[in-house]
């Protein structure tokens, strides 16, 4: 008895372990093979007020009817940049059997942008709303869905030859971080706000207004050189008076008017 009781034992456990075989190979066949596991549906979850969902959909339409278990992450954010430059991040989900969930983070807005054309006086004051920015990375975004964004700093766009194109890479970030640092050097270092913003986009250098003064800056010498150029100005002349410019581009002497 012991010894039919053992043999039925070890049949029924080969016949356990071969139906669990068949069982996921059978699961595993009805993912690959199955039709009913494709893409209907997309659903995009929007961190930012500024993304057009519209324009996700139409980006991403060629996925509809691919296998949705063998879609990778890779396909969709390649897709997705091609569309959207400003992203920053995306992250998928899949809801078996047939939607893609897609959340979706822009890159913040750094900037408010005034383009100005070469026959406007860029003292005159603009009304309106602001539509053109500028994000961290560098890129120029028009939108009218961006929020709070009054507490941006203007930057003044001049010397720009071909007016930029919405979504393009517009100033690199390494320019973005210069006007910055040389911002918060005058504030920290000199008590000084600066009023107004100004880059050159085909000489590759800003101005900064200070009081009613412009500072010239480049991106050819390092920052604390120029500022020291400054130190040297305020020993040597002061700031008594009113000074149309000041130019501290140059390494051996300072131009001022």
């Amino acid at each position: 008895m012991n010894m039919h009781w053992d043999a039925v034992r070890a049949s029924a456990f080969r016949w356990t372990v071969i139906s669990v075989l068949l069982g996921g190979i059978g699961v595993f066949s009805f993912f690959l093979f199955s039709p009913v596991i494709q893409v209907r549906e997309i659903k995009v979850e929007r961190l930012s007020p500024r993304l057009d969902v519209e324009e996700v959909q139409n980006a991403l339409s060629s996925l509809f009817g691919k296998h949705l278990f063998f879609l990778s992450s890779f396909e969709v954010t390649s897709l997705l940049e091609n569309s959207i430059p400003d992203i920053q991040s995306v992250t998928i989900g899949k809801q078996y059997a047939s939607t893609l969930n897609v959340r979706i983070a822009l890159d913040p807005l750094t900037a408010r942008l005034r383009i100005i054309d070469p026959d406007t006086n860029p003292d005159a004051v603009g009304t309106g709303t602001t539509i053109d920015f500028l994000t961290d990375q560098g890129i120029y975004i028009q939108t009218t869905a961006a929020k709070d964004t009054e507490t941006l700093p203007e930057i003044q766009l001049v010397d720009w030859g071909v007016r930029p194109s919405p979504g393009t890479l517009l100033i690199q970030p390494a320019f973005i971080e210069r006007i910055n640092a040389a911002e918060i050097a005058f504030l920290r270092q000199f008590g000084k706000d600066v009023r107004r913003r100004t880059i050159f986009l085909r000489a590759q250098e800003f101005h900064l207004r200070i009081d009613n003064t412009e500072l010239w800056f480049d991106l050819k010498s390092p920052l604390a050189d120029q500022l020291e150029r400054y130190r040297t100005f305020l020993r040597a002349v002061g700031t008594e008076e009113t000074y149309k410019y000041i130019d501290l581009r140059i390494s051996n002497r300072i131009i001022y008017q």
